[in-house]
């Protein structure tokens, strides 16, 4: 057990601190050595034991992505350091985010706004809080429409990426003076835009039930193996927006979708496997039903934070 620390975790003098950097500095105490939050941490990551992979359509092709139970509409800040570059330029230096809540505190969201921390020419040192940035930081941090996924997770769990392959938390990340662990989905994927108040934007993902049933059509719900793949992982569930897609999030707002009886889904070869199959979508993404490819609709107060896979073997 240790006790939470404020305050720089450097030998050197805040003014040396600031003009010259501090070599070496120890690295910060681990947040899951404090046996309080690590468990705090566990009871809400959003995660238990390993995270499945899931298997969805997006723009006409199979896609797969993972169900993380925490959720938020806004982000937290998150510092990023960087060093001055050119005129208007800050070019991000090798340090770990820094943020200022743990899973289970107020605040707390598996999404970042990156605020960014313009440091002084010639800076070689660590900081680990917010009230370090606060303090070492010669003009306010910056923030910035740039979104970081990288949700904080307990050292236990994992997240299936296929292949045979399981990864762990592995990104470092500093909270009030230690270091914990997230799960980086933004190092895979393009800087994706937030709304300047730190908002994510909201897409559409769609659940297909036949109006003849009462289950979805996915494996899960109806604990069946449809397409005799060996696992209930699959679903006809349909994305509205990939990671190729400019405007793509990771949080998405569920829609379901009663189609018509006996439309083929992934039990033969599914009939429909982009929105554009059931929706005109508006360039506000306001959704038109096509008719005669439905029978109803809702879109649901419900929001799931999805992050689509990259890659097999990689987020």
């Amino acid at each position: 057990m240790f006790t939470k620390q404020t305050g720089f975790h450097h030998a050197c003098p805040l003014v040396v601190l600031i003009a010259l950097g501090c070599a070496d500095p120890a690295p910060p105490p681990s947040v899951y050595d404090d046996v309080a939050l690590a468990a705090q941490i566990a009871d809400n990551d959003g995660l238990d034991g390993v995270a499945p992979r899931f298997q969805a359509w997006v723009n006409g092709r199979e896609v797969y992505y993972w169900i993380l139970d925490t959720v938020s509409p806004t982000a937290m800040p998150v510092y990023r350091l960087c060093r001055p570059e050119g005129d208007d330029d800050c070019a991000p230096i090798d340090h770990p985010p820094i943020v200022d809540a743990l899973p289970g505190d107020p605040g707390y969201s598996p999404f970042g706004q990156v605020h960014w921390v313009h440091l002084p020419e010639g800076w070689d040192g660590q900081l680990t809080s917010v009230a370090e940035v606060n303090e070492a930081a010669l003009t306010p941090p910056t923030p910035s429409s740039f979104l970081m996924h990288c949700p904080i997770a307990a050292l236990d769990v994992g997240i299936d990426v296929g292949e045979g392959v399981v990864l762990d938390p592995d990104t470092p990340i500093y909270v009030r003076g230690m270091e914990a662990r997230c799960f980086n989905f933004s190092a895979t994927r393009e800087n994706r835009a937030l709304l300047p108040s730190g908002e994510l934007f909201e897409r559409h993902v769609y659940m297909l039930t036949r109006e003849d049933e009462t289950l979805p059509l996915a494996e899960g719900p109806r604990m069946m193996d449809l397409n005799g793949d060996g696992d209930q992982l699959d679903s006809n569930n349909i994305f509205g927006s990939g990671l190729e897609d400019i405007d793509y999030t990771p949080l998405w707002k569920l829609v379901q979708v009663t189609v018509p009886a006996g439309l083929a889904s992934i039990d033969t070869t599914p009939a429909y496997t982009q929105a554009t199959d059931m929706f005109d979508i508006a360039p506000d993404y306001t959704i038109t039903a096509r008719r005669t490819e439905i029978v109803d609709y809702e879109i649901t107060t419900t929001l799931l934070n999805c992050p689509l896979q990259s890659a097999p073997g990689q987020l």
